[in-house]
């Protein structure tokens, strides 16, 4: 072979896109300031560069000799392997679902970003055909701001969201470095030196990959803080997933089996089965954490006068349900110096049996509001009676103030079954689905209406406030602003300012109810579906769901029943026990909701002995990138494509900042126990997630009457 013939601009281009990959790699390591990281996403990025190249390559040499305009088209084709998988991924979301062409712009967005690539390629062309610096120059600065501007827009827009959207334009940003390479330095290599390259990459990139991230620590600080490497590392992890179960065997994935779905982190671990199917190196030691079925002594306790007095009292009377959408349980706890800002709030609470010991669920309203209107683990099941189905054949008339982001998320079939009188409220004014006003008002409003068309019958009322939820859409009155003091940075003032919007409609409304002499006949229960981040911890996002941090799950609950002296409870509870505690205070008998997977706090609430109550429990929670299992003190985290696991004390480090993992390795292995415990739940917020919830909240064919509802006998 002739020395011309072995060098061309192909080889160049295989190289150039290697080193321009391998350089955004190592910034990245630079960045997180890991050597350990950076032996693993050089090599990487380096091959995921060849990769890149050779598609390009093989569409130069397709486009060779062709006219300029059919040459930049198939130019361009490459791109839509990045954008059509990504722009089937945008309009996925329960908001993105509402915007106006959602149904099509996933075909349309393709086509429009392929001709605008097209278009630059013909551009970039014909700028540097004249191969001097100045054009060279134009052309590599305008690829060196498409690169910021990508970077810019994952940080500020896409932020938490669109993962598939994060790995697209990660792809982008390598091409487009080692476009900026190529024009830099227009030449020719070897094609025995790119061959050399070549070879170096593939073997340190299948070592990193085979090997790669085996410390969780460089896996920890990935997840947590990376950019571009944390999406290509996930991107790589589904490619090479076998078994499709969420976790793979390479780059630290930890599946210890990747042709068997059942086995992989995470997964439960069926204790006593002689089988590791979480792949943590032992079968699971049995434990328990099953509340038997009523003692002799619990019965005993229920037939007491004072108990018995309490029970025929509370089975007459309605219920008043107030939930909070995304409201921290440390924002009113009772050690926070600033709660006095909201004085309707703190009296509620002060008042009421409250348990200081809460968590949701999952940090999602759809995981959230399901349980509590179930009484299940998994709430995306096939229900044949919900709570208020359930309340309303005792004879309550049931009414609901929702706003209709509630509705989209947790889906209107499963929200309505049982409510006589469902009235939305709207959030968005200007612009649709975009929080722009204080809600608080006509939320109250609606549940006055409700209470006021029951005329003095038992009733269930619900009233969802949202404007905490809304904090980072709705320009918040200066009025609000400037009543609460602003402790913190400015996005937890103005998540205060609209909580005292709420606080001042909670105490609205409980004179109202004291005004139409309901205060002595209605309990009051009083909630949050989930936490919320406020920019204190980047391992949160931008505001809640996919992850199980305690300030994303620990929240508030508490039962004001007239004549039950308030105090502080705690009980680890969860929204799951609302329901069988509802029926037990309305004197239901156990087969109106059964079955349920919840705890009657009923003992908690009358101060019953510790025996009769649920002082030491698991509650287990489920998100889609985590779960976890919380047994007072300790929350285990679970996250399952990263291997990763982690263990905090949270009387002694509610911020989460000290991982006892390591250290603790009886308990973790304790607490992964007891996530087989509980049903796995499929936390699917997709298009075709949401679909699939809707047919599974559809109520049985035939519907008769709950065995025992009539309120005859208490549980």
């Amino acid at each position: 072979m002739s020395q011309s013939s072995s060098r061309g601009p192909w080889a160049w281009t295989v190289v150039a896109h290697m080193l321009g990959a391998g350089a955004i790699g190592a910034l990245e390591a630079a960045r997180l300031g890991s050597a350990s990281l950076a032996l693993v996403l050089v090599p990487v990025f380096a091959l995921t560069g060849m990769i890149a190249a050779a598609a390009i390559g093989g569409a130069e040499r397709v486009a060779r000799g062709r006219v300029w305009w059919i040459a930049a088209l198939v130019l361009a084709v490459p791109s839509l392997i990045i954008t059509v998988p990504v722009a089937r991924t945008l309009f996925a979301g329960a908001y993105a679902q509402t915007l106006p062409l959602a149904g099509i712009l996933p075909f349309v967005i393709p086509l429009v970003v392929g001709l605008g690539v097209a278009g630059a390629v013909a551009l970039g062309r014909r700028i540097v055909r004249t191969g001097d610096l100045t054009s060279r120059a134009i052309v590599i600065l305008a690829c060196a701001g498409a690169i910021g501007a990508l970077v810019w827009i994952e940080r500020h827009v896409l932020r938490a969201g669109y993962p598939d959207a994060h790995a697209g334009a990660t792809f982008a940003v390598i091409v487009l470095a080692g476009m900026a390479l190529r024009v830099a330095r227009r030449t020719t290599v070897s094609a025995y030196v790119a061959a050399v390259v070549a070879a170096i990459v593939l073997g340190t990139a299948t070592a990193a990959i085979v090997d790669g991230l085996r410390r969780p620590q460089d896996r920890r600080l990935l997840a947590t803080s990376g950019d571009q490497g944390r999406d290509l590392v996930r991107v790589w992890r589904s490619l090479l997933d076998l078994d499709r179960d969420g976790s793979s065997r390479i780059l630290g994935g930890g599946d210890c089996d990747d042709r068997d779905p059942a086995r992989h982190p995470g997964a439960a671990d069926g204790p006593g089965d002689g089988i590791d199917q979480d792949c943590d190196g032992h079968d699971a030691v049995l434990t328990s954490s099953v509340k038997a079925a009523p003692t002799q002594v619990e019965t005993s306790w229920r037939e007491t006068a004072e108990v018995r007095a309490v029970l025929d009292r509370t089975r007459e009377m309605s219920i008043v349900l107030i939930t909070i959408d995304a409201l921290r349980a440390d924002i009113l706890a009772p050690t926070t110096a600033d709660r006095t800002d909201f004085p309707n709030l703190t009296r509620l609470l002060d008042e009421s049996v409250w348990f200081t010991r809460a968590f949701a669920p999952g940090s999602g309203t759809d995981m959230a509001l399901g349980t509590f209107l179930t009484g299940r683990h998994d709430p995306f099941q096939k229900i044949d009676t919900t709570l208020p189905e359930a309340l309303r054949a005792l004879g309550l008339r049931t009414s609901t103030a929702l706003p209709v982001e509630v509705n989209r998320y947790v889906g209107e079939t499963l929200l309505k079954r049982g409510i006589d009188r469902a009235r939305a409220v709207h959030t968005d004014w200007g612009n649709q689905d975009i929080g722009d006003h204080v809600s608080a008002p006509a939320t109250t409003l609606e549940g006055l209406r409700a209470l006021d068309e029951a005329q003095g019958a038992r009733s269930f009322v619900w009233v969802h406030y949202f404007d905490v939820h809304e904090h980072h859409q709705i320009d918040v009155p200066k009025s609000l602003l400037e009543a609460v003091q602003p402790t913190g940075s400015k996005k937890r003032h103005t998540y205060r300012a609209l909580l005292l919007a709420i606080d001042r409609e909670i105490g609205r409304l409980r004179a109202e109810l004291a005004t139409r002499g309901l205060a002595d006949k209605t309990m009051i229960v009083f909630a949050s579906d989930h936490g919320e981040s406020l920019g204190d911890d980047p391992r949160l996002g931008d505001t809640h769901g996919k992850v199980t941090y305690s300030p994303l799950v620990r929240i508030p609950i508490a039962f004001h029943i007239p004549g039950v002296a308030g105090g502080q409870r705690t009980d680890a509870v969860s929204l799951v026990d609302l329901a069988p505690t509802l029926l037990s205070l309305l004197g239901a008998a156990p087969q109106a909701m059964s079955p349920l997977e919840g705890i009657d706090l009923v003992p908690s609430l009358l101060d019953a002995p510790a025996s009769l109550r649920p002082m030491s429990r698991a509650l287990v929670i489920h998100e889609e990138l985590q779960w976890s299992v919380v047994e007072w003190p300790y929350q285990l985290i679970v996250r399952p494509a990263d291997d990763l696991v982690e263990l905090y004390d949270l009387e002694r480090d509610p911020q989460q900042s000290s991982d006892l993992s390591a250290t603790h390795a009886d308990v973790v292995s304790r607490l992964q126990a007891r996530y087989a415990e509980v049903p796995q739940v499929r936390v699917d917020r997709t298009t075709e997630g949401r679909k699939w919830r809707e047919r599974q909240a559809q109520p049985p064919p035939t519907r008769a009457p709950p065995s025992g509802s009539a309120a005859t006998s208490t549980p």
